[in-house]
């Protein structure tokens, strides 16, 4: 008996040790980022695809981007284990480059979300777009992305 109880404790104690590993994994090995330098040039070639120019680009807060819950908590946590020194987490800011259709009609924000040298997320905002030229944007858009979920908002002018 027991020995029984202590191979249920060893299991339990491995599973634990095996779950931790796996989480720690998860939360600081993601090789789906882009980097930050390519991020400009992709964007640049789903543009030009579409028929929009690229205009400037500014750095903004990375509060004003919308991000998904999955990568907002994802960052906290890994936040939190940069604070214990279990993994280095770096200088986190939000760029925005305004793309504008070459009829002058229509207004793009591409927000992206970015961590030290790589994209973490992307956020567009379109304005006064007509369907079909929107559907192309976000189908070359979607192609130069396609590891990201892309959050896509209608504003107004």
């Amino acid at each position: 008996m027991h020995q029984k109880r202590l191979l249920q404790i060893l299991a339990i104690f491995m599973a634990l040790v095996a779950g931790l590993s796996g989480f720690y994994i998860y939360m600081t090995y993601d090789r789906s980022y882009m980097w930050v330098k390519e991020y400009k040039e992709e964007l640049e070639i789903a543009a030009e695809k579409s028929g929009f120019q690229m205009g400037k680009t500014d750095e903004i807060d990375v509060a004003k981007i919308q991000r998904s819950k999955e990568k907002t908590i994802k960052i906290k946590i890994q936040r939190v284990l940069g604070t214990f020194n279990l993994m280095n987490y770096g200088h986190e800011f939000g760029e925005i480059t305004t793309l504008t259709a070459k009829n002058n009609e229509g207004l793009i924000h591409c927000k992206g979300w970015c961590l030290d040298d790589y994209l973490i997320g992307l956020e567009i905002e379109y304005s006064n777009i007509d369907e079909t030229k929107l559907t192309s944007f976000k189908d070359n858009l979607e192609q130069q992305f396609d590891n990201y979920r892309i959050k896509w908002t209608e504003f107004t002018k």
